[in-house]
């Protein structure tokens, strides 16, 4: 007859088995769940690129528009380049944003400037929309990127 063996001698080993299989199922686990975390900041990273790249335009087109809107004794009405800077900004801008209506106003404010004295009276209101959308626009890219409001 042959004798039982002791339970030691197949158990540990079996134990120390389950325990490495355990140790690789975790350890897959903990690399999927980081590609998985890797892709996704990548992912925001790559937006965050696209609306910092969006945001730059947009700063470009409004910084052109109000230079060509204060040139004094600049007509507006025969520049092309100053319909298309402000073409530029209608279109780059949300219309649902809460300032576009203002902006908006702002724009046709610049273009139907007749003299210097209404030009410069167009400005600071255009400046200061500008100013909010744009830091709207760099906090909601910073929110996105960093996950929290600053």
């Amino acid at each position: 007859m042959i004798d039982a063996l002791p339970i030691w001698t197949w158990a540990v080993p079996l134990f120390a088995a389950l325990i490495a299989l355990l140790g690789v199922i975790i350890g897959v686990y903990i690399q999927l769940r980081n590609l998985k975390r890797q892709l996704r900041s990548a992912h925001t990273l790559k937006i965050a690129e696209m609306r910092q790249t969006w945001i730059n335009n947009l700063r470009e087109a409004m910084a052109k528009y109000q230079s060509y809107g204060v040139t004094p004794n600049l007509n507006h009405k025969e520049n092309r380049e100053y319909y298309e800077w402000g073409t530029r900004i209608e279109l780059l801008m949300n219309p649902n944003d809460p300032d576009y209506d203002e902006l908006y106003k702002c724009l046709y404010d610049f273009l139907n400037a007749t003299n210097n004295q209404e030009k410069y009276s167009a400005n600071p209101n255009y400046i200061a929309i500008c100013q909010r959308i744009l830091k709207r626009e760099w906090d909601t890219l910073k929110k996105e990127v960093y996950g929290f409001d600053n």
